[in-house]
């Protein structure tokens, strides 16, 4: 009666089953990270595209931008905040989006610093949207126009006073004071000699040519 020895790992083969472990160790940790990177480009993506919709309905109806991405009343009113507001903070950096306006051209400017957590400037970065508010404004204008030519012509048909300014015309009429302005937050002309109505357009200068003139 004999007994075998149990048959163990030779050197070699322990030396061929660690190399492989490291190989595979070191190829999954590059490809964990570049899946992490994707979702990341996804959730900024989409979230950049959810506070761009959010400014442009803010400026609708206030003709202006909220001071900041967190502000109340525009974080949960006009957008979603989601767990602890994360849908202001950038997945690269855990920071909240750079968010800046040029009251110049009033354009809203939100960016993600990206995969390298660098802030290299809305010029650099990859994921930028920028919000114009010129088109909420011309939306608002538009509406708030077309109204009041349906109320002015019924007022004029009536026979009612056209004269003096707008304000006094539009109280007149029995419009809300939210028709004095356009959707620029700029008080309306009214020219009574012409019939004329002119909103100032997105810089808010009257006599230049972006003026809406009915």
């Amino acid at each position: 009666m004999t007994c075998k020895p149990d048959k163990g790992f030779t050197l070699l083969e322990l030396i061929v089953v660690i190399t492989v472990l490291g190989i595979l160790v070191g190829t999954a940790i590059p490809l964990a990270g570049a899946a992490a990177h994707a979702d990341g480009r996804q959730e900024a993506l989409a979230e950049l595209d959810e506070i761009s919709a959010a400014l442009d309905a803010y400026w609708f109806d206030n003709a202006s931008f909220p001071a900041s991405l967190s502000a109340n009343d525009f974080l949960s009113t006009y957008l979603q905040a989601g767990p602890q507001n994360t849908s202001i903070y950038d997945p690269f950096g855990k920071q909240l989006y750079q968010y800046s306006v040029d009251t110049g051209t009033n354009v809203a400017t939100i960016y993600s610093i990206g995969e390298d957590r660098v802030d290299s400037g809305s010029g650099s970065e990859e994921y930028v949207v920028e919000v114009y508010a010129a088109v909420p404004g011309l939306k608002k204008t538009w509406q708030r126009l077309r109204i009041i030519v349906e109320v002015l012509a019924e007022h004029i048909e009536s026979g009612g006073s056209v004269a003096g300014d707008w304000s006094s015309l539009r109280a007149l009429m029995g419009l809300g004071a939210s028709f004095n302005n356009d959707g620029f937050a700029t008080t309306l002309q009214w020219a009574s000699a012409s019939h004329t109505l002119t909103s100032a357009g997105p810089d808010r200068v009257f006599g230049t040519a972006d003026d809406i003139t009915l």
